[in-house]
């Protein structure tokens, strides 16, 4: 009994190890996927102002988000959940979230950053 309770703290060490492993570098297939991505949708956002797009640009926003749904990379996945966000501000289609200019606005400078944070994730 004794033996058992003092491996116990080796074996919480050694799986608290595992657990906090680094995190990855940026693979190439991400990368290949986030740039285009993010290049698209900086020419959209280009186009975007919080006080009268048009409910279609919406669309042209969801477009480049669509390879986006398999990547595992933190950056993918929140510029991919951010963008949809401001793509529901423009068309007014999240029940939960009403759409406004404060929250379009909002939205769109944070994935303004978001692509700031892609290009910098995917940087040799």
């Amino acid at each position: 009994m004794f033996r058992q309770l003092t491996a116990l703290p080796t074996v919480v060490a050694a799986a608290m190890c595992v657990a906090v492993a680094p995190v990855a570098a940026a693979s190439d297939d991400d990368c290949a996927l986030l740039l285009p991505a993010a290049d698209q949708l900086e020419a959209v956002f280009n186009t975007i102002t919080p006080t009268g797009t048009p409910p279609w640009v919406a669309a042209q926003v969801r477009a480049p988000l669509s390879p986006l749904h398999n990547l595992s990379s933190a950056p993918g996945i929140d510029l991919r959940i951010r963008s949809n966000m401001v793509a529901s501000q423009i068309d007014n289609s999240d029940p939960y979230r009403p759409a406004s200019p404060e929250g379009l606005a909002s939205d769109l400078g944070k994935a303004r950053g978001l692509l700031v944070a892609v290009r910098d994730y995917c940087a040799p």
